[in-house]
């Protein structure tokens, strides 16, 4: 008898660990019975919400490649890219140097290291020379240049 149950413990548990394992949700689609496959979805969507709520390390490139691999490795059973490890400055501030203008009227910030930067926003704000400002991240790549007093301009560096 005691032989039975353990037998029925340990074929339960494995059936329990095989469904429960976040399998993608290629592997899911495979699954003939409903319980067991919407089971295999809502791991796998389980999966994809905690990639989504990690938190974001590294530089935008590293980030994107991360999600990417995360994702693939969710829907496609890919294998999941190395996590970072390395963290980027929040941050990174300097000191405009100087303001140009060119023929076409558009404005070129000089950062103190010679790095410029080209604005492409419509507003009438400007950002003078001597001002601290930081590089934010923007959505799609685009970049934000910010004063201390909150003024946010889009950039493009040059």
């Amino acid at each position: 008898m005691d032989t039975h149950r353990l037998c029925l413990a340990l074929l339960t548990f494995a059936l329990l660990t095989q469904t429960a394992r976040a399998q993608s949700f290629m592997e899911c689609a495979v699954i003939e019975a409903d319980s067991d496959r919407l089971d295999c979805y809502d791991a796998a969507a389980v999966a994809m919400r905690k990639s989504l709520e990690k938190p974001q390390i590294g530089s935008s490139e590293q980030r994107q490649e991360q999600r990417n691999a995360e994702v693939a490795a969710i829907v496609f059973g890919e294998e999941a890219a190395p996590e970072i490890v390395e963290e980027v400055p929040e941050q990174i501030t300097f000191v405009i140097r100087d303001v140009l203008y060119t023929q076409r009227r558009e404005t070129i910030y000089v950062a103190e290291d010679g790095r410029l930067f080209k604005k492409t926003s419509d507003t009438q704000i400007k950002i003078r020379p001597g001002e601290r400002v930081a590089i934010e991240d923007g959505f799609f790549g685009s970049i934000f240049l910010v004063t201390e007093k909150g003024v946010r301009i889009k950039v493009k560096e040059r």
